[in-house]
């Protein structure tokens, strides 16, 4: 994922567009393996200043995901964009959060990842109303039926069902 800044290094100020497109690796993020299907694509732009380049982008990806309900493996299309700082290695900034570089050339890679796992849902679902798994049986209930939650509807709240206010002073 690497940009070449070669132009814009030399005019300061212009913006200049680029396209990536590329297989990605399977990376870990807090324990949660991410998979990526198909290629995936970057569009975005860079401009620089006499201090570094800003770098937007769309990302477009397809994860190989596992449903947090029904524990259904599904495709699941993923976009984000983002803005990001580059500055060149060993540059006095007062930018805090930069990400450095050498060269002429800016390796996306890191940012992209960074990106990503920030606006990763904590959970994936393979569609908003998934129904899950039954917690009796294991049933997934998007496929099938059973009767297991008509048959035991336990509650927290079943214990409070026997305590009797009636006839005593609170």
């Amino acid at each position: 994922m690497e940009l070449s800044i070669h132009e814009a290094a030399k005019r300061l100020g212009e913006t200049f567009p680029y396209a990536w497109r590329g297989q990605l690796a399977e990376e870990t993020y807090g324990g949660r393996v991410v998979r990526f299907l198909d290629e995936g694509t970057l569009e975005g732009t860079v401009t620089g200043d006499k201090e570094g380049f800003t770098v937007t982008g769309d990302a477009r990806v397809t994860l190989d995901s596992v449903c947090a309900r029904c524990n259904e493996p599904f495709r699941e299309p993923f976009a984000f964009s983002f803005e990001e700082r580059f500055v060149r290695a060993g540059f006095q900034s007062e930018e805090e959060e930069a990400y450095p570089f050498e060269g002429e050339v800016i390796d996306l890679q890191q940012a992209f990842l960074d990106n990503l796992f920030l606006h990763l849902p904590m959970v994936s679902l393979c569609r908003p109303d998934c129904k899950g798994l039954c917690p009796v049986c294991g049933v997934n209930l998007n496929r099938f039926r059973c009767n297991c939650a008509e048959k035991t509807r336990n509650s927290a709240f079943d214990a409070l069902k026997a305590l009797s206010f009636e006839d005593k002073e609170v």
